[in-house]
């Protein structure tokens, strides 16, 4: 007995979430779940044009460093010096230059 189209829309759907979710080849895929290549483009380009959340999102993912911690010394003569907590050992020198 045929499988009907809405079970077949269903089975497709499963295999190109399984397909997004891997990093095999379409050929690899294919040959991995038993369907043909030929088989496998047009239910993607089916589902994708039916379906947008099958679709790769529409943004980038960004991520930003923290802040990192810093001291900010204040002198009498006015003069700010800020650098990185790391710098510390840094510090005698500075002070030395600018005194």
């Amino acid at each position: 007995m045929a499988q009907s189209i809405e079970s077949n829309t269903q089975l497709w759907t499963k295999r190109l979430r399984q397909f997004e979710n891997s990093s095999l080849t379409v050929a690899e895929f294919c040959q991995s779940i038993g369907c043909s290549i030929p088989t496998f483009y047009p239910w993607r380009n089916k589902l994708q044009a039916s379906k947008p959340a099958l679709a790769k999102p529409a943004f980038l993912q960004v991520q930003s460093e923290p802040q990192a911690a810093q001291i900010q010394i204040k002198l009498p003569s006015g003069v700010v010096i800020t650098l990185p907590v790391e710098a510390i050992d840094s510090l005698p020198r500075i002070l030395d230059q600018v005194a």
